[in-house]
């Protein structure tokens, strides 16, 4: 797909649908949509703001409805999804301490899950696994979603298709990412949350022995 034809063809509303695919699927690349729109932006042919309002309610509405089937389907259907994304990964155990954490901490976790890649990317699942607010959770979607639109949409005004070379806004942005990762490994991997899922984990065993 040639998203530059695409997002000029079919403007704002090219930019929605391809930011509500992305929500669900986890491609294309949101980074480099927002880039590309507001390069466009800057050149005239879009608005920027229009570029972010409508990108973040397309990303919303795509995480949203991932969201609901993650609530319906549980978390067999959770694991195998996220499988495919990260296929060495233990992911049914990452989905449960997922779950832990958002009992414990739940607007935190979303806020700092949605703006860190790779885990923005299916942070919807254990979501909608746990039973999370509908509500809280599309205001919590909805706001990271238009900050992350916000961010990579100025890239692409202000730096254009030179986007690799701007230097040290790069290397800022890239030390808050690192910030935000270790605060949300360090809520995940707590010894609250990893106690209750050993806890739960010798529980089913006995269960089971039973």
């Amino acid at each position: 797909m040639n998203l530059e034809y695409f997002i000029l063809t079919l403007s704002y509303f090219g930019i929605f649908l391809l930011l509500t695919i992305n929500g669900f699927f986890s491609f294309p690349s949101s980074q480099i949509i927002y880039i590309i729109a507001g390069y466009f932006a800057y050149t005239g042919n879009l608005n920027i703001y229009y570029v972010i309002v409508f990108g973040a309610l397309g990303q919303a509405i795509g995480n949203w409805i991932l969201y609901e089937v993650s609530r319906k389907k549980g978390l067999e259907y959770g694991s195998k999804f996220i499988s495919y994304l990260f296929p060495y990964h233990d992911t049914k155990k990452e989905i449960q301490k997922f779950q832990i954490a958002f009992n414990k901490r739940q607007i935190f976790l979303l806020f700092i899950g949605k703006l860190v890649n790779p885990i923005k990317i299916f942070i919807p699942i254990p979501a909608g696994i746990a039973k999370v607010n509908r509500a809280i959770f599309l205001i919590i979607v909805y706001i990271t979603s238009a900050i992350w639109a916000t961010v990579f949409t100025h890239i692409g005004f202000y730096f254009g298709k030179n986007y690799q070379n701007f230097g040290y806004i790069g290397a800022i942005l890239f030390l808050i990412a690192l910030l935000v990762m270790y605060s949300f490994y360090r809520l995940m991997n707590s010894k609250e949350v990893i106690e209750e899922l050993e806890g739960k984990v010798e529980e089913k065993n006995r269960k089971f022995e039973e």
